[in-house]
Formats: structure tokens, sequence, C-alpha cells
């Protein structure tokens, strides 16, 4: 696999985004975060950056071309990014900001991954359970729900599941709308989602970069929008609730600085997110006819209004 050393050298940093370029943020959030280490882009480091949105075989020709140049280290975004790494980029080391990379088989486990892989797991406990529980306080009489997933990405089975669980304690049924991509993300389906009787739509974080979008056409129709970043609640979903993303994914840098030190991602513990954040948009709570409780918003880390 090879490492890099102190040879006087710049370090050659891969980073692929399976999101649009929309979510360019991310990567000043890692030259910022790799700043901290001594990794300057341009003076200690060479960083590397593309957003495929969605095309897997457009992800799949840019960890080529990486590897082919000699990266030193691969980040990657999205449990699909990191299954294409795990085939075409098995002799580098990667390390990944994916959902849950123990059921997609991308690691052995969490505290020994095994292989060229590690990094950060972005699921944490109970979530969606949690989500359904913000949404029925202020949706009261909720009873059925659309999850909207990806059927290219692994990953959707694993939060369709964790949804429908929720849905079934809570007597809210959770129907899949699994899409090919953002270009099947039209005004069409989400009329046939609300046709359908839902009466909320609950989006699995893959369409992150989309979120104008999708709320847009949601808006229309008169469907509440939930996701798991704050770029949703942003963006005018009725709110989010997950993990603190940009935090995630400046961690990410302390994976890449520990294996250009030498260390072995299989022996790299992934780490699981032990803070969570609700952002309400009380704004469009108000515009759907919604109101918000004040337990609720008072546990909130963030109001958009």
């Amino acid at each position: 696999m090879g490492v890099y050393a102190q040879s006087g050298r710049m370090a050659r940093i891969g980073f692929v985004s399976w999101f649009s370029a929309a979510e360019a943020a991310d990567v000043e959030h890692l030259r910022l975060a790799l700043r901290e280490f001594g990794y300057v882009d341009g003076q200690s480091m060479i960083f590397d950056a593309h957003f495929t949105d969605g095309d897997r075989e457009a992800t799949r020709d840019v960890l080529q071309v990486m590897v082919q140049r000699g990266v030193d280290v691969i980040i990657v975004r999205a449990t699909a990014t990191a299954h294409i790494a795990k085939d075409v980029a098995a002799s580098k080391p990667v390390v990944m900001l994916v959902a849950d990379p123990l059921a997609t088989g991308l690691v052995a486990s969490l505290s020994r991954p095994g292989g060229n892989l590690t990094g950060l797991s972005l699921l944490g406990p109970d979530l969606a359970g949690k989500r359904l529980a913000f949404l029925h306080a202020m949706r009261p009489g909720l009873n059925k729900v659309a999850f909207l997933g990806s059927s290219a990405d692994p990953n959707a089975a694993t939060f369709s599941e964790q949804t429908k669980v929720a849905g079934e304690a809570m007597g809210i049924a959770v129907i899949d709308r699994l899409i090919s991509g953002p270009a099947a993300l039209t005004p069409t389906l989400f009329a046939e989602i609300a046709q359908a009787g839902a009466q909320a739509v609950v989006v699995q974080p893959i369409f992150t970069g989309h979120q104008d979008r999708i709320v847009q056409f949601a808006r229309v129709v008169g469907l509440p929008v939930i996701s798991n970043y704050r770029v949703f609640a942003q963006a005018g979903a009725l709110f989010s609730y997950g993990p603190d993303d940009v935090a995630l994914t400046k961690r990410a840098a302390y994976y890449v600085d520990r294996i250009l030190k030498g260390a072995s991602p299989a022996t790299l513990p992934i780490e699981q997110p032990t803070q969570f954040q609700l952002v309400i948009n009380t704004q469009t709570a108000k515009a759907l006819g919604l109101t918000v409780p004040d337990s609720l918003a008072a546990i909130a880390d963030e109001l958009v209004e």
C-alpha cells in the first residue's frame, strides 16, 4: 500500500464525493482541517477534489485516475463511492464518510476495519425514530410518510428499514420511493407521493446537494420534507436531525494525518457520531400550517426563521 513519510515531498490527497458540486463547501472544510495538521495546499500537499453527482462511471473513472497518479490517501463521501473505491482503489488507503460501513459490507469491524478502508460512520442510534417523533409532534395525526431513497446506494435499504421499524412502533406507515439518481427528482415524483397519501417525505441524505429542488417540488404539493443535514432545513425543509456533518467532515483530516504518518487503515477504528443537531425551519412550519411545540423549539440547536 505504501505510506507517506516525512521525505520532503508533497502529500497527494484525493477527495471524491457522490454529492453534487453544490456541496463544494466540503472541500474548504477539509482544507482548513488538514491545515491544522500542517498540510497546506500547494505547499505541503496536492489536494484533488471531485464531485460526481451520483454518476457511477464518473466516480469509477476519477478514482482510477487518482490511483494511476499515485495519490497517497483518498477521502470518499457516501457509501456508493466507498464501494467503488474498495474495488478500484484497493491498493490505496481510503478514509470514508459513510452512513453504515458494517451493514453494507465495507468493513469487517468498526474497531478493526481490516482492509484499506477506515474513517467515520454517520449513522447514530435511533435517528429514524427520533425524526418521526419530532415530525409527529408537529403534525398530530400523522399516519403515512414516504421514504425517498436511491436505488444506487446500498445504504438505502438500511435507512428504509430503520424508518419502517420506527414507523410501525408509532402507527405510521412508510412507503418507499427509490429512484436511480438526481435526474429522477421531478415535480411528477412528488405529486405521485402526495397522491399515495404520504403526509411528509423523509429524504435519504444521499441527495444532499439537491435539497433546493426537493423542497421546491414538495412544497407545491404541500409535503413537509425532513432529512439528516442542516443544509436541508436551511433550504426550507421542515427540519433536519442528524450528526454534525461539518464536524465529521473535518474529522477526516485526523485519519489522513495518521495514515500519512504510517498508520494502517486496517487498524484505525471507525468512529461513530456522538453529537446530533436538530434544526427547525419555523418559517416552513408556518407556511404549512404546522405548529412547532415549545418543548421542541427549546431543544433545537437552531431555529431557521
